[in-house]
């Protein structure tokens, strides 16, 4: 998996309760003040865990695609996928060995959960090939748009996840999220407008490739998503149990594509031309960053989570107007595209108490006989 959407695929491949109550006492018995203390330093430590990683995918991932000035070539975007991959599988693996028996414990599940359950681990090769064709697209998207630009529009993965749950779990949309789809629909063309320009990003870059790549980032997320939630309702296979699963199927299938696509350049370059800090970075935040959100996420609840979305936004933009190398200068209108998306999310999210509009017209009628 990869991956950019790590923290949706955990939130599915997770399915954690939070309205649960989580037992913190130790054997002296903490008292509940204390809990609670704690609990609200979990959810601050929460909340900047996942601003920091939705923020530094976008604007490391966006400047490591930038050419240097020195005119040495860019490191393979499959390449970098597919280091990203294996070092996932490596990570799942050892935190299998570390809660049970090591080696041996490691073997046993991966023959309880895997071997022994081909046909779900077969299942699992659709979304883990859309996952990998997703992890390659977003490298070109951000090659072709402004991180923050990129990261704005990678929000119509909300869209993207609507339809595919009407179409495969036929959920119904509430009156609000419909809305908050419209919003978001109008707030993205905002961003579009003006603030796409890729001319500063190099005489290759492209607007319209990067536009592209992104809803299709958007469009395969979202299927992946709920391909999974539709999948996993009723397992008890563990996050990396799954993550491994997953990296069964996208290993070999980027090694496909470093062969289709970049084989020459491999042989020429190496597989490790280009790999300087900030590609090694990209690899480290795609490996460990989504997995990282996924330990954090049952501490976060939906309002939180919408929260971090919206200040990983900010922080995006403002960092990409002051990195030089970015030379991002938005508009007002890229502004008001920004604010409607955010009003979006939280509609979205947001869940009205029960009897809200009733309450509202009582008081309204109310008012009225007192006037």
């Amino acid at each position: 998996m990869s991956k950019f959407a790590l923290d949706r695929r955990a939130e599915e491949v997770l399915p954690l309760r939070h309205d649960a109550k989580i037992d913190m006492r130790g054997s002296d018995g903490k008292d509940e003040e204390d809990v609670g203390f704690l609990m609200r330093h979990i959810k601050a430590v929460s909340l900047g865990l996942l601003v920091l990683q939705n923020s530094a995918l976008f604007l490391v991932t966006g400047f490591s695609r930038r050419a240097s000035e020195d005119g040495e070539p860019l490191y393979l975007v499959s390449v970098a996928v597919l280091f990203a991959e294996v070092g996932k599988a490596i990570l799942c693996s050892i935190v299998i060995m570390s809660e049970g028996d090591g080696v041996e414990g490691w073997l046993r599940t991966m023959r309880e959960d895997i071997a022994d359950k081909p046909m779900e681990t077969l299942k699992v090769g659709v979304p883990a090939f859309c996952y990998t064709l997703q992890n390659n697209l977003l490298f070109v998207a951000l090659s072709n748009l402004p991180p923050a630009v990129c990261q704005v529009l990678y929000q119509t993965k909300t869209l993207s996840t609507a339809f595919w749950s009407i179409m495969l779990l036929g959920k119904e949309i509430r009156s609000l999220q419909w809305l908050s789809l419209v919003l978001l629909v109008f707030g993205v063309v905002l961003v579009q407008w003006k603030d796409s320009d890729a001319s500063s990003l190099g005489p290759e870059a492209s607007s319209v490739v990067g536009v592209t790549a992104v809803a299709f980032c958007s469009l395969l997320s979202g299927f992946a998503g709920v391909f999974l939630e539709k999948m996993l309702k009723g397992t008890k296979t563990s996050l990396w149990v799954r993550n491994i699963q997953l990296c069964l199927f996208s290993v070999p299938l980027q090694v496909v594509a470093i062969v289709q696509q970049d084989y020459g350049r491999v042989q020429e370059r190496g597989l490790l031309a280009g790999f300087s800090l900030m590609p090694w970075l990209v690899v480290l935040i795609n490996t460990g960053g989504g997995l990282l959100v996924a330990v954090v996420i049952k501490y976060a609840d939906n309002i939180l989570k919408t929260f971090a979305t919206v200040l990983a936004i900010v922080c995006s933009c403002f960092l990409s107007m002051m990195i030089p190398a970015f030379n991002f200068q938005p508009s007002a209108i890229f502004f008001s595209g920004v604010l409607a998306v955010f009003c979006s999310i939280f509609l979205y999210s947001w869940t009205p108490p029960p009897n809200f509009m009733a309450r509202y017209l009582r008081i309204g009628e109310e008012a009225s006989y007192a006037i």
